[in-house]
């Protein structure tokens, strides 16, 4: 029986002409159908629906986590019998979709086996593909920070760039294991959601996908990261940009980003503390880490304080484990 591919694609906010480049390009490739989710967002006049599309409309915003997960129930049926799932700015490139099929048949085609298809613009992944060190998921992180990593993302987070990653050349890291991944580019079979694990809404966003990835790697399935077949990311991260202002200390950032972002990694890493030692070392790191950013990163002082204020909240709760609001 010939594999069927289902895209899974959350959308949100006026991101249309996004989200049509991103179905053109999978009508395109070996895709059977694409399920739209529109986060509280739909405006038929403004996509380009074909047959292939289901939509799946929620009448608010859930965040990615809320999308995905009424994303994946409404992909579970159809007659799929592999699934890739895509933010709306995710363009895959014109070979990906063939290469990820080829790279899950080299590794086995397991019915477990899950590919993490290459985004360069992810600091992570670039490393991960650069250096054969996956800096994210490490146990006894402290939020953002292990010291482990250091080495890798120093300089970015220093403000000096970083050491480039040649995408047109296959790496010598072309297909490492990964323990988690993003929901961009996953690319997984049919019986690995059939796991019954999915997305925790109590995210909405940020560090969603990595919880979604622990639990089904703890259930039994592997992930592998697929240097050769790559999705260019069309609209840039506010964490990506290298410039002299941190985001997190640039008023131009979201602060219920920034808050999410940290709440929701020290929740996600609360589970993966074995060593209190060198968790305490690691926070040591972070707050060093804070500083600078805050003395040499920032901008004003107005801007800095209400940072301050918004991380010490993040830290507080998510160290709890508990999904609070950025304010009461």
């Amino acid at each position: 029986m010939s594999p069927r591919l289902c895209a899974v694609i959350v959308t949100y906010g006026q991101r249309y002409t996004l989200l049509n480049q991103v179905i053109q390009r999978l009508d395109d490739a070996r895709v059977t159908s694409i399920v739209v989710v529109f986060n509280g967002n739909h405006a038929p006049e403004h996509i380009s629906l074909r047959s292939t599309v289901v939509p799946v409309l929620l009448p608010i915003n859930l965040g990615s986590a809320g999308g995905y997960l009424a994303g994946i129930e409404a992909a579970l049926l159809l007659d799929a019998t592999h699934f890739l799932l895509l933010d709306d700015d995710n363009l895959p490139e014109p070979t990906c979709v063939d290469r990820l099929f080829q790279a899950h048949a080299k590794l086995g085609g397991g019915s477990l086996l899950a590919l993490q298809a290459f985004r360069p613009s992810q600091p992570w992944q670039r490393v991960v593909v650069r250096e054969g060190v996956v800096p994210v998921g490490r146990p006894n992180s402290y939020g953002w920070f292990h010291f482990a990593n250091e080495r890798h993302l120093l300089r970015r987070q220093l403000g000096a760039g970083e050491a480039g990653c040649d995408v047109d050349r296959v790496p010598e890291n072309a297909c490492p294991r990964i323990d988690v991944a993003a929901y961009g580019g996953l690319f997984l079979r049919r019986e690995a959601l059939q796991l019954s694990e999915r997305p925790d809404p109590r995210y909405f966003c940020y560090y969603d996908d990595f919880d979604f990835t622990d639990r089904l790697v703890h259930r039994g399935m592997t992930i592998h990261l697929c240097a050769d077949a790559v999705i260019d990311d069309i609209e840039t991260s506010w964490h990506a940009p290298n410039e002299r202002v941190h985001p997190t200390f640039s008023p131009h950032t979201e602060e219920e980003r920034i808050y999410l972002d940290l709440r929701n990694a020290f929740i996600f890493y609360r589970s993966r503390i074995t060593n209190r030692p060198l968790y305490w070392l690691n926070a040591v790191g972070f707050w060093l880490g804070i500083a600078y950013l805050a003395l040499f990163r920032s901008t004003d002082i107005g801007t800095t304080k209400r940072r301050l204020t918004l991380i010490r909240r993040a830290v507080r709760f998510g160290s709890r484990g508990e999904f609070a609001p950025s304010d009461d």
